[in-house]
């Protein structure tokens, strides 16, 4: 996403990661009202907008977590589903996979399973042999994405920013030398589909 969120925005999206996180109401959640919540900086005081996003998104937040309670699809405890469920919530605001939150809601059953091709396997190996790593990721997380396999698209995420973050010190040193540290990627990535 480019640029900032507006204030409301920013809020809804605050909201919802603290409300599905909280099985208290935003009365209590809020007990020394707004002063026990704090504006994100680069947001101008008073900051109501932020404020009434805030509450929206607990809400929100609130009603997600009612639907992971009632869950009964999945094995998982509501910790892990709330941990999963929160992942999501906070890649939406800044990936530029499009992660549906209804989507992910509707199989529930399938966060925590994990099943790879070997056809797929195949193909991220030989990604990863004519040294096109990025490629490799991309088609794991998607792969990921596309069979609601949340618990494993947030344990892989760690390898993506590994390799967004080597990228970007690259940006800014052209000097800098990746190839040792892109080879360990793909070892990471060697070990990660192996295990699974």
């Amino acid at each position: 996403m480019g640029g900032m969120l507006h204030p409301t925005a920013k809020g809804i999206f605050d909201g919802r990661i603290k409300g599905l996180n909280n099985s208290v109401h935003i009365t209590m959640y809020v007990d020394n009202g707004i002063k026990g919540l704090k504006i994100p900086d680069y947001y101008t005081s008073p900051g109501i907008e932020y404020y009434i996003g805030f509450g929206t998104g607990y809400e929100q937040g609130q009603k997600l977590r009612v639907l992971l309670e009632k869950d009964s699809s999945s094995q998982m405890s509501l910790d892990e589903k709330t941990e999963c469920l929160s992942f999501l919530l906070i890649k939406q605001e800044t990936c530029r996979l499009i992660l549906s939150t209804e989507s992910f809601l509707d199989n529930i059953k399938c966060w925590e399973e994990f099943n790879i091709p070997k056809t797929t396997i195949d193909e991220i190996q030989n990604l990863l042999k004519e040294n096109k790593t990025q490629r490799a990721v991309d088609k794991i997380l998607i792969y990921l994405k596309e069979k609601f396999y949340l618990k494993s698209l947030m344990e892989f995420y760690t390898i993506y920013d590994e390799l967004k973050r080597i990228r970007q010190k690259k940006k800014k040193n052209k000097e800098y030398i990746i190839i040792e540290e892109l080879e360990k990627i793909k070892i990471e990535i060697q070990n990660w589909i192996s295990l699974k």
